[in-house]
């Protein structure tokens, strides 16, 4: 008798816990990942937009990723650097950059990469009289060349880099003849030179890689995630929406 009256109370209390445990499975939060964004004159218009107010190419690609990932982004501002410093320990999850700036083309020990977004191309900039001067790569070896502090370059022990702490002083190095090149990213050079009234010239390309978030190896189980979220923002126009917002010529990959 007792059986009977006490089963069906039993049987309600078993489909709440089921309930509960799958409620909390389903509300299961986010993954979380850090990645900076840099300083106020940082890479313009990839970590710092070039008109005021306005997000950059990698926080709105950010936002877009979170959106078709369920992967949540969060952003810090450090100089470049202490970027370094702090995804190597940690406290940053991830960075974008092209493997073609690292050595061997691999993201290094402890660190897994994702698919590709867009080209990035990498130049020896000069003033525009003297751009013949540096016709190939190798024109800059055993020479002063304008670089930013913290910046990966291909083949930096042969030439003497001169560090700034942004794109607008190393820009402004190159105007008051402190060296005759500068290595600069395309869409940064074009911005700079433009903002500080300065004409430049496009001599040799050093490099034409290809963007991906490099990871630390611990969370290699989101690649499928990110991978098929970048997918999906090239499949939709969305990746080249943002580029055309920002008037980045790029290929997308």
């Amino acid at each position: 008798m007792l059986k009977n009256i006490f089963a069906p109370w039993s049987l309600v209390i078993y489909l709440s816990l089921l309930a509960t445990y799958t409620f909390a499975e389903d509300t299961k939060p986010a993954p979380v990942l850090y990645f900076d964004l840099g300083q106020k004159d940082g890479w313009v218009p990839f970590r710092k937009a070039a008109r005021t107010g306005a997000l950059s190419v990698l926080k709105e690609l950010s936002m877009a990723l979170e959106a078709h990932s369920g992967v949540q982004f969060l952003t810090v501002n450090f100089p470049q650097k202490r970027a370094e410093k702090a995804l190597l320990d940690g406290i940053l999850d991830f960075d974008f950059l092209c493997l073609e700036w690292l050595p061997d083309n691999e993201p290094g020990e402890g660190f897994v990469a994702t698919d590709s977004f867009f080209e990035i191309s990498m130049h020896l900039v000069t003033l525009k009289p003297n751009t013949h001067l540096f016709p190939t790569p190798e024109s800059m070896f055993n020479k002063h060349v304008g670089t930013i502090g913290g910046y990966f370059y291909v083949n930096d022990d042969k030439f003497t880099r001169v560090d700034f702490l942004n794109e607008n002083l190393q820009m402004l190095g190159l105007k008051r003849g402190r060296f005759k090149a500068i290595i600069a990213e395309k869409e940064s050079a074009k911005y700079w030179a433009k903002l500080n009234n300065i004409e430049i010239g496009f001599a040799a390309l050093l490099s034409k890689g290809k963007l991906v978030m490099r990871l630390r190896k611990e969370h290699s189980a989101l690649l499928p995630t990110l991978n098929k979220a970048i997918k999906e923002l090239k499949d939709s126009g969305k990746l080249q929406a943002i580029l055309n917002s920002h008037g980045v010529e790029s290929e997308i990959f």
